[in-house]
């Protein structure tokens, strides 16, 4: 049976770590899939657990060098404390290293042996430090997987072991003790894990709408148990449990009141500001805000079964998933460590071969391995649809992958069903003709029945003045509607057959009221056009989509929405694999769709289409089958989410365009190409190129937490 995991591994450092654990797994037995993020940690795999088990894939990441963390477990690959204590003694032998090219005195430097072996003791604490770079990188590179690591520890490794040499032969042969580059070795350490350090605690504050969420999750609630009112910790909650929210305090489970009266912010989960009446029968929700009444809830769902941990599990899922444009991305990564590699050995022996000193050209090799990025390029996709997501979640709009994310950003067309989503879903009466001395009865006659349209009229007749009456020999006829008796009178509402009346324009827009068999009124009904509609689809099309509606019900019935919405491609009557067919001729002309539906029968072109957009009060399948969820039914967050994806795929093509650009600037600079026309040469440009490199990755972090602040403009 195949079946999908997300797990959150420590060590992950750039795009090519992403490619080691892909190329772990993937050759495993009963793997289908694998992707691993680096922005967030995660890695999804699908896999069939008739062949494998999460615990074989767990030692398997073990054994890349992953190992599986608890999601909700910080990483510290990257520890503040040993920075700072690496950072120090990188400081110190800078200034000793250096100050004498600046007319600085420092101790023992007209003694070279001296001078060289307090340099080798300040470096020895920063690489014992910062080994992490060397086990994992010569590691990565003796599996033949190089990561970023492998090109910081080739880099400092190489620096660190040439001046070994110099004081070596400075020591037991005399030498002059120049060429050291031990402030070389240990400032690419440093500041490389500086720039880490600063890029983790940017990408932890792209991943706050997760936490945040979470966050509002009280940990103790008020039940009662044994007659009497406890307070226990949310964990110890079961179904069925009674639970007493008072005001100002959040809701421990979701559940359905059964006693209270009460106004809930549920804000957090749909991002509609306006509180909602909860009262008995009304479901409530974990994390939501009670404001002025205290109600007790029967519990129905804890733990990882509520909405708010669905809502929390859809986001990481999203985290975990890749989007397409980032398999670029993915497929230079593999290669660019090996191409650097080469790149810098292929630069110091050209240096090298054409009259140049060792020094000069292992200066070239170390600065070459040291420039080189694919931490950006591996941050350019993720990031952007980690910070996107959750923007869109604070506005109820919530993606179940990446690829949703980036593909609703390229969509060019929109299907929308007309029942649930252009229109309320539910009937209403328009108007009534005929005796309002009925009303009254009728009321009371509906009362008795469950069918929608029954609650229309009831809703109706009172609020036309309508006064309680008491009935007997109530019947209900499917298909045709009621009859009943009331105050000596039979009443039949619905279908002229009823009664034995004849009408010409009987259809399914009226109900018909007779009293002892005589004609007494017809109520007109309506399934209310949501008040947005006409706007919605107006964006859209001020978006460049093209919008079309696809129904089930009559044409009479489409057309008159259509034309009051501004839609001019209507399909009416559409059954479901109608409805699958209209989403196919689109995609089969070049377009890309979003289909937006609610019940059932919206579920399979939900599923056909490149984005299913669900409402939210939709049928369980149409949710489940959908890639968008829009929790609060507003349908301006169908352009909102189109906005989001749109500025999620900008965002997204300018960071890659960042990387490679750097890549592209920064390589040849420090294989020495501003060294053919003449220019100064500096021996310390290894230095120079850590630096770049941390800042290349802290540019593309704070290019996509721009994301943060961005709001459409409706």
């Amino acid at each position: 049976m195949m079946e999908k995991v997300t797990l959150k591994v420590s060590g992950m450092s750039c795009a090519a770590c992403s490619a080691r654990i892909e190329k772990a797994l993937s050759p495993m037995k009963g793997v289908r899939n694998v992707d691993a993020v680096f922005s967030s940690n995660m890695v999804s795999i699908e896999f069939d657990s008739d062949v494998t088990s999460i615990d074989a894939i767990k030692i398997a990441l073990s054994k890349a060098g992953y190992p599986v963390m608890e999601k909700d477990m910080p990483d510290n690959s990257w520890n503040l404390r040993s920075i700072l204590i690496s950072a120090a003694f990188t400081i110190i032998l800078a200034i000793y290293a250096m100050g004498p090219m600046f007319g600085l005195e420092v101790p023992f430097h007209d003694e070279p042996a001296i001078y060289a072996t307090v340099q080798l003791a300040l470096t020895i604490p920063v690489l014992i430090l910062c080994r992490k770079f060397y086990t994992k990188g010569i590691k990565a590179l003796l599996s033949g997987s190089p990561t970023m690591d492998t090109l910081v520890s080739l880099g400092s490794g190489t620096a660190f072991i040439y001046s070994l040499y110099i004081t070596f032969d400075t020591i037991f042969l005399d030498g002059a003790g120049s060429g050291l580059c031990y402030d070389s070795s240990a400032m690419i350490l440093t500041l490389i894990s500086v720039g880490k350090f600063l890029e983790f605690r940017s990408r932890i504050k792209a991943d706050d709408a997760v936490r945040n969420l979470l966050s509002m999750v009280p940990e103790e609630t008020n039940v009662i148990r044994g007659g009497k009112e406890v307070r226990v910790p949310i964990d110890e909650l079961i179904v069925g449990d009674t639970i007493i929210i008072r005001p100002g305090e959040r809701v421990s489970a979701d559940g359905t009141v059964i006693e209270g009266r009460s106004s809930i912010d549920e804000s957090m989960l749909t991002g509609e500001s306006n509180p909602v009446l909860k009262e008995t029968g009304s479901p409530t929700f974990t994390g939501t805000m009670n404001i002025d009444g205290t109600i007790l809830i029967e519990v129905t769902e804890t733990g990882g079964n509520t909405m708010i941990a669905d809502i929390a599990n859809m986001m990481e899922d999203a985290k975990a998933t890749k989007a397409p444009i980032a398999r670029m991305a993915d497929k230079v990564a593999a290669y660019f460590v090996p191409t650097v590699i080469t790149i810098a050995v292929a630069s110091a022996l050209l240096w090298f071969i054409f009259g140049r000193s060792v020094a000069f050209s292992l200066n070239i090799a170390i600065s070459v391995l040291v420039i080189s990025c694919p931490c950006a390029l591996g941050l350019a996709t993720p990031l952007a649809i980690t910070v996107g997501s959750g923007r869109t979640a604070e506005h109820g709009i919530l993606f179940r992958d990446a690829a949703s994310l980036e593909m609703i950003g390229r969509a060019d067309s929109v299907i929308l069903d007309k029942t649930g989503t252009i229109t309320y879903g539910e009937p209403t009466v328009t108007a009534f003709s005929g005796s309002t001395s009925v009303l009254s009865a009728v009321a009371a006659g509906e009362s008795m029945s469950e069918h929608p349209i029954g609650k229309a009229i009831v809703r109706y007749c009172i609020d036309n003045g309508a006064e309680p009456k008491e009935i007997s020999d109530f019947e209900y006829t499917v298909g045709k509607g009621i009859s009943f008796t009331c105050e000596g009178h039979r009443y039949t509402v619905g279908s002229p057959d009823l009664y034995g009346g004849e009408l010409d324009d009987v259809d399914d827009t009226c109900a018909h009221v007779s009293m002892d068999g005589s004609y007494a009124g017809v109520f007109n009904l309506s399934d209310g056009i949501r008040p947005e509609s006409k706007e919605v689809v107006s964006l859209l099309k001020d978006r460049g989509m093209t919008v079309h509606m696809v129904t089930g019900d009559n044409e009479q019935a489409a057309g008159s929405v259509a034309e009051h919405t501004g839609i001019q491609s209507v399909t009416a009557s559409a059954l479901p694999a109608d409805k699958i067919m209209a989403v196919k001729k689109l995609q089969a002309t070049g377009h890309d769709v979003i289909m937006v539906g609610d019940g059932i029968n919206d579920s399979p072109a939900l599923a056909q289409a490149d984005v299913g957009i669900a409402m939210g009060s939709g049928s369980n399948i149409a949710l489940s089958t959908s890639d968008v969820v829009l929790m609060n039914n507003d349908l301006y967050n169908i352009p909102r989410a189109v906005d989001f994806g749109r500025a999620v795929l900008r965002n997204i093509k300018q960071n890659l365009f960042l990387a490679f650009c750097y890549n592209a600037l920064c390589i040849p600079i420090a294989a020495g190409l501003p060294y053919l026309f003449g220019m100064a040469e500096f021996t310390h440009m290894p230095m120079l190129a850590a630096a770049a490199m941390s800042l290349s990755s802290l540019s593309v972090v704070s290019n996509a937490l721009r994301l943060r602040r961005y709001r459409p403009g409706y």
